[in-house]
């Protein structure tokens, strides 16, 4: 029998579930007392860098074409004769998918159909369909968003700033994979991912809305132990890259037919680890606003010299196997604008931290956590961040409470000279 854990922050007024069933499938429900909508989702912990692992069921390690897990999330919303949007839409249900580096999750929107949308969401995940035809019909489509990306100029500057920090981790590669990559994708790969990292163990069911707690967790038990294929209960175990501390380098420059030139500085960080990740994102958000928003003296400078229209943006992201600084920005003078942020940049790591602006922008943070927590989406990415980051449900709103300047000195810091690299589109009219 599982054992139920409530963990309640004062601040939001709100209260999260969490149990692991005894098929492995670890569950959290997020109680929104008065809230007509309901979110339900279903995920792995497997993302685009995962390719070397341990078969779950030969016990070999072994070795995937990139871009499996994505294939793999686009199958199994598929099936013999049928979509998963169509089946979800059929009864007037919302539905979607999406993979990243390190998860991937499917879920469901609804106000009226909870319990029918929680059966139908776990069969079309527990009900693997690949067959040879299938697979080399999936290959064509993704084949083609592959090159509409190459077509993107905010996707190729993005992904030119992971290729040249890294080296040999995966999260340089695109999470899609490559069109060579997939073309060896085959339904015997796709069933040994499936059968290894969505088994119950690795897998979680997240739900918010106005639910009752325990005839919802029953319903999801029930659903899933319906199907056959849960025995498997283990750890994954995965295989990375080790990377090298230097970046891979300084500088990619490619052409395009855009009107704006597109420039990303990035700055390649230690892998971090739980609660600093997410410590690193608040700390980055509130740099951002501080140093480089539209009430910034930088923006205001770049803005009236023609440098800028829009304000640069800074972000952290991270998980167990990278972390990274990304500072973008659209410039109408590219090499003025490269000058100039660079020698703004090591002009606020010297200078003190204006304790007044931080305290203004940190409490500002705190009001919009409450204000956003109304939004359930807010809610379900506190609970899926939590997951993987191993940390508790709420910590980054402790976390956010004790921050001081003097992270904000300390993040700086991370962006030196030796760890950044420099990602350009540029026009090609020049």
């Amino acid at each position: 029998m599982y054992k139920i854990n409530a963990y309640m922050n004062e601040e939001l007024n709100e209260t999260t579930y969490e149990t692991k069933l005894d098929n492995g499938l670890s569950v959290y429900i997020c109680k929104k007392p008065g809230y007509k909508k309901k979110i339900g989702l279903f995920g792995t912990k497997y993302g685009s860098v995962i390719n070397d692992f341990v078969d779950i069921q030969t016990k070999e390690r072994i070795q995937v074409p990139d871009g499996i897990a994505h294939f793999l999330e686009h199958k199994l919303f598929e099936k013999e004769g049928a979509n998963a949007l169509d089946l979800f839409s059929k009864i007037g249900v919302s539905s979607n998918a999406y993979t990243t580096f390190d998860h991937t999750v499917y879920y469901f929107e609804t106000c009226e159909k909870f319990q029918e949308s929680i059966r139908l969401l776990v069969k079309l995940i527990k009900e693997p369909y690949f067959t040879d035809e299938n697979v080399v019909k999936e290959q064509g489509i993704i084949g083609q968003e592959i090159m509409m990306g190459d077509d993107d100029p905010e996707y190729k500057v993005y992904f030119n700033s992971l290729k040249a920090m890294y080296q040999k981790n995966n999260v340089k590669i695109d999470i899609a994979g490559t069109v060579d990559s997939i073309s060896h994708i085959n339904k015997e790969l796709l069933y040994t991912c499936y059968n290894t990292f969505y088994n119950l163990n690795n897998m979680f069911f997240v739900v918010v809305g106005d639910v009752d707690i325990e005839s919802t967790i029953r319903l999801i038990e029930d659903s899933v132990n319906s199907y056959s294929n849960i025995t498997i209960k283990e750890d994954v175990e995965v295989f990375h890259h080790e990377e090298p501390t230097e970046i891979n380098e300084k500088e990619i420059v490619e052409k395009m037919d855009i009107y704006l030139p597109q420039i990303y500085l990035a700055y390649k960080l230690k892998v971090a680890k739980k609660e600093e990740i997410i410590k690193n994102a608040l700390v980055a958000d509130i740099v951002s606003q501080m140093y480089f928003s539209k009430m910034s003296g930088f923006f205001n400078e770049e803005y009236n010299k023609g440098v800028l229209v829009e304000n640069p943006v800074l972000v952290y992201e991270g998980s167990s196997s990278f972390s990274y600084i990304l500072l973008g920005a659209q410039t109408l003078k590219l090499e003025e604008y490269k000058k100039d942020i660079l020698e703004y940049i090591e002009r606020i790591k010297k200078e003190e931290v204006n304790e007044e602006l931080f305290t203004t922008i940190k409490n500002s943070k705190i009001g919009s956590l409450v204000i956003e927590d109304d939004n359930l989406n807010s809610c379900y990415r506190r609970v899926i961040d939590s997951i993987l980051t191993q940390t508790e449900v709420y910590e980054d709103v402790k976390i956010l409470n004790d921050l001081t300047k003097e992270d904000v000195k300390i993040f700086l810091n991370y962006m030196t000279e030796k760890n950044r690299i420099v990602s350009v589109i540029d026009t090609k009219n020049k």
